[in-house]
């Protein structure tokens, strides 16, 4: 090293400058491309996600996975009142919202950014699951005590059924979508802001049953496009 010229020192110098500078701006790049973000499902049932009870509330702190060469987080609200939280591909924007027949979801930037969020922004506050009261019929003529007469109608193998965000008939914009695992057509319609949504449904529900909410009013029925009801609000 003696025998270097001031030249090739000042050479030497800056190649090691260059060396640490690249080396630092890696480590950079490289912590900005990991996220950490809440991952959970309150789903009993749900195989694909951590399960916790206390995934639902609307603050959640809790069980946290961290990705690298992501930059997103994401919450899931399921049509059946559960929800998930996890870690999203890159390319979606900070609020952008997300729709399908089962759920509506909303994507964020940052650590653990997704909660304290029910995805108000997207028109689709988290359902309130509701517990149905049973009710009793007065008929003129009962049936005998040794007689019960029941109806039985098997679900059928696949069900269509319209699919639409902000639709208040099917001649705005709706499709039809026919699945195997629909066993039910559905019509949500909140009401403070008029959306409604239309969809297919996993869960059995009596013919023509609606359920009220503090926020929306949802309908099912259990026939082929069912769900074309004209809704004024």
């Amino acid at each position: 090293v003696s025998s270097l010229t001031a030249m090739d020192k000042q050479v030497l110098l800056l190649v090691v400058a260059v060396v640490a500078l690249t080396a630092g701006l890696l480590q950079v790049t490289d912590a900005a491309d990991d996220i950490a973000c809440y991952e959970c499902t309150d789903d009993p049932n749900a195989w694909y996600a951590t399960y916790d009870p206390s995934c639902g509330a609307y603050d959640y702190i809790g069980h946290t996975e961290t990705q690298n060469g992501h930059d997103t987080c994401y919450i899931q609200l399921g049509n059946d009142g559960y929800i998930r939280r996890t870690v999203a591909n890159n390319g979606f924007k900070d609020g952008q919202c997300f729709y399908d027949s089962y759920s509506t979801g909303c994507f964020c930037k940052g650590d653990h950014c997704n909660t304290n969020s029910y995805c108000s922004q997207c028109g689709y506050p988290k359902p309130t699951p509701t517990t149905m009261e049973p009710t009793t019929v007065a008929t003129s003529n009962p049936p005998s005590p040794t007689t019960v007469a029941t109806t039985t109608s098997e679900p059928p193998a696949s069900l269509s059924c319209y699919n639409c965000v902000g639709c208040s008939s099917v001649e705005e914009g709706a499709t039809s979508v026919i699945e195997d695992e629909f066993i039910s057509c559905m019509t949500t319609v909140f009401l403070d802001s008029a959306l409604v949504i239309r969809g297919g449904g996993y869960e059995e529900h009596p013919d023509g049953e609606c359920v009220g909410h503090k926020e929306a009013l949802e309908c099912w029925c259990d026939k082929d496009l069912c769900n074309d009801d004209q809704i004024y609000v």
